[in-house]
């Protein structure tokens, strides 16, 4: 054996909440399968005190230092098969885990975990091929477990009189009688009403689900019986199909008036943004046109809202009122290529290891096309 040790395991048998159980419960015990035993929650990991393995080894657990070690790891353990997480894992091979430990308590007898089953594990355990639990600990000299490292589930356990965690006795029963109990009352029945007859019931409950939702779905009140849902049917099949094309070109309408609404919603937010900007001496006369070409789109205005906010005002007089653009002058800047010409020298200064804003690449590109357009 190396720095770790293996031994095998119990459970804990499950505790009764005594919780109501709606009906959505019952649909969702059911998907869930209810004649399958679930997989144990809670196993016992290793016992309390000092105890020998079947081939004469000596290993002592204290469950209470172990259980507060854990909480403080805070690391989960998981649960394999046949200890590869150690003996695979050496060999650089892949070993998944079919488990995982979420939880360490100290009990009177042992150390016990809480298991989050993989559904590799639920099969193991559904098919008993995995009978025992085998836990790996480094140890000191005089074989102390120092922390819990895996859990594995094994066929030949290190530890002797631990029980068996796929139960020995094929004949447990497939549920538990309260939560039988409880369900059957959910679904009107009498207790102790057997499994066969709590299915049976289940169809009927269903199409109640579904019938409730057509009822309110025709606009009819809940204690509605089935004449009275055909006869609504039969009443919405008679409406014309008139109605229908009407609603539609009525909701035709509306989007297009809503198209317009926001398409001068828009104008009225672009026009206020760029009259500012040439009183403000932001940009030129010439200029204007672009700039609301760019506005055209949200991301486009955004943009040009920040331009604006980045230019100085007060810029000097263009020599072009009056005109149109092209006309004499000083050269027109195009904000569309001035924002393209922002954007490369973004990226280039970038890529050149030397980050700028964008309202800085703004200003720069800016500078030397005025510089240019003056020429």
């Amino acid at each position: 054996m190396t720095s770790t040790a293996s031994t095998p395991h119990s459970s804990d048998a499950p505790v009764s909440t005594g919780m109501a159980v709606s009906t959505g419960d019952v649909v969702v015990a059911l998907a869930a399968g209810i004649g399958a035993a679930p997989a144990q929650e809670w196993i016992k990991i290793a016992p309390r005190g000092r105890v020998g393995t079947r081939d004469g080894r000596s290993y002592a657990f204290d469950p209470e230092m172990l259980a507060a070690r854990f909480n403080s790891d805070d690391v989960k353990v998981p649960v394999d098969f046949e200890h590869g997480t150690v003996y695979l894992a050496s060999k650089g091979q892949r070993s998944d885990a079919i488990g995982w430990i979420e939880e360490l308590v100290a009990r009177d007898d042992g150390l016990y975990g809480r298991v989050e089953w993989l559904d590799a594990g639920k099969t193991a355990l559904r098919a008993r091929t995995h009978r025992y639990v085998s836990p790996t600990f480094p140890h000191d000299a005089e074989g102390n477990a120092v922390f819990l490292h895996s859990v594995a589930l094994v066929t030949a356990p290190a530890l002797a009189n631990m029980p068996a965690l796929a139960g020995a006795n094929p004949q447990q029963p497939s549920t538990d009688s309260a939560m039988s109990d409880k369900i059957a009352a959910a679904l009107g029945l009498a207790a102790g009403t057997s499994e066969a007859a709590i299915l049976a019931a289940i169809p009927g409950l269903l199409k109640k689900l579904d019938e409730g939702k057509v009822v309110t779905a025709l606009g009819l009140p809940a204690s509605a019986d089935e004449t009275a849902v055909l006869s609504a049917i039969a009443d919405l099949k008679k409406k014309p199909e008139g109605d229908l094309a009407s609603l539609r070109a009525e909701l035709s309408t509306t989007q297009t008036e809503l198209a317009a609404l926001q398409a001068t919603t828009r104008k009225g937010v672009v026009d206020t943004l760029l009259d500012t900007a040439l009183k403000e001496k932001r940009i030129y006369p010439a200029q204007r046109e672009s700039y609301a070409s760019l506005c055209a789109t949200d991301a486009g205005l955004t943009q040009v809202s920040v331009l604006l906010a980045a230019t100085p005002p007060a810029l000097g007089a263009s020599g072009l009122d009056g005109k149109l653009p092209g006309e004499g002058g000083m050269k027109a800047i195009d904000p569309v290529a001035l924002a393209a010409k922002a954007n490369a020298y973004l990226s280039a200064q970038t890529t050149a290891g030397n980050p700028i804003s964008y309202i800085d690449a703004f200003a720069h590109v800016q500078a030397e096309a005025e510089k240019e357009a003056g020429k």
